[in-house]
């Protein structure tokens, strides 16, 4: 179940703007053209920083869930339930976060005894019919792992695309606040006019960080 052990995630941030990243609407007879650099502004504000956090610590929960059920695939289906429930709770509580190290520990200790049964040579029908036990619910296990992958999967990603509509929303605000204050009639985003003069940049950052 290599191939589930680890969500292959990563922040991933598109700018999405096709070209012109604001346009003013000043009638003026001198054209004043900016650019700026809306990767940067989304990955260095402070709304970005905070997607970045929250993002890894998502990735990290749904990784070990999934490691932990790779690793002991002794459990049952409800001891997997309440693990993923109280795993990715955001704020669990003391009596919650002990409960999930006793299931834990449940469960380890059932694998222990599962590797114990399966290099005894002599076994009593009881411990037959508990390695057969074991060996339907590591099959399940696999299934659910699975299943659940494809589940954290899309978790993530959704809320990537989410977090990144809405710093682009927060970062056009801010590019039109500073564009204007500015006297810009046109502003560029850099990939499109890399060598563009009047980057402006820093100054739509620090007013996006402002917005709160």
């Amino acid at each position: 179940m290599s191939s589930t052990r680890f969500l292959q995630f990563g922040w991933v941030i598109v700018a999405a703007i096709a070209g012109v990243a604001l346009a003013g609407g000043f009638q003026t007879s001198e054209i004043k053209i900016g650019t700026v650099d809306i990767v940067r502004m989304m990955d260095r504000s402070d709304f970005g920083k905070e997607g970045q956090d929250i993002f890894k610590k998502m990735k990290l929960a749904r990784e070990g869930v999934l490691e932990f059920i790779d690793t002991y695939r002794v459990l049952t289906t409800d001891q997997a339930q309440r693990i993923r429930q109280l795993s990715l709770k955001e704020n669990p509580s003391k009596e919650e976060a002990a409960e999930l190290d006793r299931t834990k520990a449940d469960v380890i200790a059932a694998n222990k005894r599962s590797v114990e049964l399966a290099t005894k040579p002599n076994m009593t029908p009881e411990e037959r019919t508990l390695v057969e036990e074991y060996a339907r619910r590591s099959q399940t296990m696999n299934d659910i792992a699975q299943r659940w992958f494809r589940e954290f999967t899309n978790e993530m990603s959704d809320f990537a695309d989410k977090r990144k509509l809405a710093g682009l929303q927060k970062a056009r605000a801010a590019i039109s606040e500073v564009s204007k204050a500015q006297g810009f009639t046109v502003v560029f985003d850099e990939s499109t006019a890399p060598y563009g003069a009047n980057d402006i940049t820093d100054a739509t950052l620090l007013a996006m960080n402002a917005k709160k």
